[in-house]
Order: structure tokens, then sequence, then C-alpha cells
């Protein structure tokens, strides 16, 4: 669906204190994303409150809430027909928390698409493949789309190597290529047992091996994120020099961001 669009039909009307906005995709599957979300969320919810939104039908992330393991809450709003776009994004920007955390399904769809017009930063998962590096090319060229709409210069972006292995020459070389993509390249997270034990038992890492090295390549790919998705941020999403068609029908006061919602 057309980026454009959603930006000029007048529904992006933020209320005060509506929540940071972190998306997490590519647009392909099989990179980590739901693994990243999980993790990054349950991380960060020791420092704020995180709601975790799982956009993807497949509802990886949502099992994962359903086992009741983690330290966080959210639910299962997949969107795949664009009518229902105005209605998603609505839903989301009314959400009680100070970080959404979005897990997007693997594809070029409505859910994306409205991700990237809310996101204050978009977290892109890309495995050591040439077939991934394609994918998150593609990534970026919606983001450069939602940019050019927004006119805020928003979402940030930062592209994580995932399932990393540096015995191969790829894992070794995947920061290089991704580096090319002109975008920040975020901490490495490892191919490791860890993740697939802890996913397998519906856990988080830290809850399931705190302190381990898994644990800790998540706590510094959060506080990164974390940083990065506050960066720029004033006093409200319609910050001088934003277009004006964002702030149409604007209605009570400015979004704020206070340092009491600071990680």
């Amino acid at each position: 669906m057309s980026i454009s669009w959603l930006v000029g039909s007048s529904i992006l009307l933020y209320g005060a204190g509506m929540a940071l906005v972190m998306a997490i995709g590519n647009l392909k599957g099989g990179v980590g994303k739901s693994t990243l979300a999980v993790n990054i969320a349950c991380q960060l919810a020791a420092k704020c409150r995180v709601r975790l939104i799982d956009a993807d039908a497949q509802a990886t992330a949502a099992e994962w809430l359903a086992a009741g393991n983690l330290p966080i809450e959210g639910e299962a709003l997949p969107l795949d027909d664009e009518r229902e776009a105005q209605a998603w994004i609505k839903r989301i920007t009314a959400i009680d928390a100070d970080l959404v955390v979005i897990d997007l399904p693997p594809h070029s769809g409505a859910a994306t698409a409205a991700a990237l017009i809310l996101a204050d930063l978009f977290v892109v998962p890309v495995t050591p493949s040439g077939l991934d590096l394609r994918a998150a090319g593609k990534a970026l060229a919606m983001l450069q789309e939602a940019r050019a709409a927004r006119g805020d210069g928003k979402p940030a972006a930062l592209l994580v190597p995932s399932k990393v292995d540096r015995r191969m020459a790829a894992g070794r070389e995947i920061e290089a290529a991704l580096h090319e993509m002109g975008e920040p390249v975020g901490p490495a997270i490892g191919l490791r047992g860890a993740f697939v034990d802890s996913s397998t038992v519906y856990d988080w890492i830290g809850g399931f091996a705190p302190g381990s090295v898994g644990h800790q390549e998540i706590a510094v790919l959060a506080a990164v994120a974390n940083k990065l998705s506050r960066k720029g941020v004033t006093d409200g999403r319609t910050a001088q020099g934003q277009p004006d068609r964002l702030r149409k029908g604007r209605k009570g006061p400015r979004r704020s961001r206070t340092a009491s919602h600071a990680a």
C-alpha cells in the first residue's frame, strides 16, 4: 500500500504521552525478527513500560506471550488488509506504555507500511546470506519512502547482524556488507543454541540463561536500539519543520516525552 497515502490521510493525530515505537522486521522470514522483538522488549522492560505487538499473522511472538513466562505484556494485532490500516494505527497510538515493540510480518504489506509511519526506529535483522542482504535492501527502500512521506527524518534505522557464525566467511564479513547500505549497524547477535532453547520453552534469554553470552549480546543491542529510538525526540512528533499535513486536525496537547520516560 502507499505510505504517502497513509501520511496524507489525516489520521496521524498523536496524543499526549504516546509511546515510542520500535518496529522490527525484514522482508524475508527466518532472520530472527521475532527472537529480537521478544528479547529486546523483555530487556528494556526493566527500565520502562513495554508492550509487545505481534503484527505477523504467524503469531510467533503472540504464542511466546501466551505461555506467561515473559516479564512483559502484549497482544496479537495482525494487519493484512490495507483498508484496516487506519483502525490499526489508532489502536497502536492509543496504547498506554513507554515503548511499543512491533514484530512485523516478512513482507511489504499493510502492517509494514503502517508501522513505518509510526515508528521512531526500524530494526532490521539480517543474517549473513545474499538473499537476506537483498531483502534488507528492499526493506530500506520502504524506509526511505516512509521518511520522504513523513518529512521528519524518521524512522531511524538499525541494521542488526543476526544468527552470525564467525567460523564462516560470511559471518566474518556481514558488518562490512551492512555498512555499505548507509544506515547504522548494530551489535551482532550470534548463532547460539541458548536462543533456540529459550524459545522452545517460551522464555527470553535473560530469564532462561541470565548472564550468558547471548544475554549480554541482547543487553548491548537493546541499549543501542533504545538510544537510537529516542534520538532527536523533542516535545512531540510534530516538531518544528514537520509537514503541516501531520498537524492537521490535532486536538489536545502535544505528545510529551519527558525525562521520566527515559530508560
